[in-house]
C-alpha cells in the first residue's frame, strides 16, 4: 500500500479487507485493526509479527496474495502506531467508507471493538488487573458496543448516533492506550 494512504482514506478498509480475503483469513479488516489497537494499548509491547500471525492464523498464504497481504498489514501496523502517537489525536478506526450501508458500518464497529478487547487481552491485561475506574468503564463500554445488535433505518438520526459512537470508541481506545501502555513509547517492536 502506498505510503501516502492513511487509515482514514475511503478505500483503506476495502483494501485491507480484500487482501485478507485473498489469503483466506477469518479475521475481517475492522476486527484486525481493533486487535492491533488493543495489542498496542496493552501493558506488553506490541509486536508486528505476533499481530500478523494472529490475523493470519489458520491460513497458508503464498505467492502474490501473500506478498500483498503482508505489505498491507505492515503498512497498517506502522500507520496505526503513527496515528496513535499523534499528539493532535489523528487516530482513526479502520471502518468501511461512509458510502457503505449503515448496517455494515455498525457491524464493523462492533467487530472493531471485539478485536480491540481480544488484542488488549493478549497484551497482558487480565481480568484480575487493577484498573482505574475510567479504564474499567471504557472497557465495559467497548464490550457492550461489541455485543450490540444494531437496528438502523439509515436515517439522519441513526447516522448521527453512529458517528457519536465511533468518536466515543476512538477516544476510549486512546484513553486506554495512554493509561495502560508501557511508559517507554519507543518500546513497540517493528520487526
Amino acid at each position: 500500500m502506498p505510503q501516502a494512504v492513511t487509515i482514514q482514506d475511503t478505500n483503506a478498509h476495502a483494501r485491507v479487507q480484500r487482501v485478507l480475503e485473498d489469503v483466506g483469513s477469518r479475521v475481517l479488516a475492522s476486527e484486525s485493526h481493533g486487535m492491533l489497537c488493543g495489542m498496542v494499548s496493552g501493558p506488553e509491547s506490541a509486536d508486528r509479527a505476533r499481530w500478523i500471525a494472529r490475523v493470519l492464523e489458520g491460513t497458508e498464504p503464498s505467492g502474490a496474495p501473500a506478498r500483498a497481504c503482508l505489505e498491507t498489514l505492515v503498512w497498517l501496523f506502522d500507520e496505526t502506531l503513527r496515528e496513535m502517537e499523534d499528539e493532535n489525536f489523528g487516530f482513526h478506526l479502520l471502518l468501511p467508507a461512509e458510502d457503505e450501508p449503515l448496517t455494515a458500518r455498525a457491524m464493523a464497529l462492533g467487530l472493531w471493538c471485539q478485536g480491540f478487547l481480544y488484542g488488549i487481552g493478549t497484551a497482558g491485561l487480565g481480568k484480575d488487573s487493577k484498573l482505574l475506574p475510567e479504564v474499567g468503564e471504557a472497557l465495559s463500554d467497548l464490550s457492550e458496543i461489541a455485543q450490540i445488535e444494531f437496528q438502523v433505518d439509515g436515517g439522519e438520526a441513526d447516522e448521527q448516533a453512529y458517528a457519536e459512537v465511533v468518536e466515543y470508541v476512538r477516544m476510549a481506545s486512546l484513553l486506554l492506550m495512554e493509561t495502560l501502555r508501557p511508559m517507554d513509547k519507543g518500546s513497540q517492536t517493528l520487526q
